[in-house]
């Protein structure tokens, strides 16, 4: 063995030792999460009791015990300069019967009879268009950012038309809704 390579092998063993006697290592580890904009949503009631319906009451082409709640988006950060619309998509179990969407959740006992909600200030007939599962109500065009908003909304109980109001028994009609902020 030559000098060179015996010098060369005693730096390598010093530098070692030198790190193995005192040398502490430590680890930064990083994240982030990489998120669309959103907006603030809250109703002004989080039950909308619709009391008792006497099951004569369930008639065709008829929406009754009708109670008015407000959906409210504030808040909103982040949303401009995005290549799609924000809005409020709403979501909840149920069923078209006779040409109308009725909310209605599994648990339900009562026999053809759901909740009808539709969007609008003023009380509504059964011939106003229905809210349904899956509706999109835009807050902004395309890229801009939405302003606080309130959105009124009614709710009542009905059995739909002729076939749907056949099958109405008593018993417990329970419904849940989700709104939820989204872009399209």
């Amino acid at each position: 063995m030559n000098l060179n390579t015996l010098c060369h092998r005693a730096m390598v063993l010093a530098v070692l030792t030198l790190f193995s006697l005192g040398a502490q290592a430590v680890t930064l580890n990083f994240s982030a999460s990489i998120v669309q904009g959103t907006c603030t949503l809250s109703l002004d009631k989080s039950v909308l009791p619709l009391g008792e319906v006497p099951q004569a009451s369930l008639r065709s082409g008829v929406l009754t015990n009708l109670q008015p709640f407000t959906l409210r988006a504030e808040n909103c950060v982040g949303v401009t300069g995005n290549a799609q619309q924000p809005g409020i998509a709403l979501l909840g179990a149920g069923a078209t019967q006779d040409g109308k969407w009725l909310f209605r959740s599994s648990d339900s006992t009562a026999g053809g009879a759901g909740v009808m909600v539709v969007q609008g200030a003023t009380s509504p007939s059964y011939a106003a268009t229905e809210v349904k599962s899956g509706d999109f109500f835009p807050l902004a065009a395309v890229g801009q950012a939405p302003t606080d908003q309130a959105l009124p909304f009614f709710a009542g109980v009905s059995c739909g038309g002729s076939a749907g109001c056949a099958t109405a028994r008593p018993g417990a009609v329970t419904a849940n809704l989700m709104f939820v902020f989204a872009y399209r």
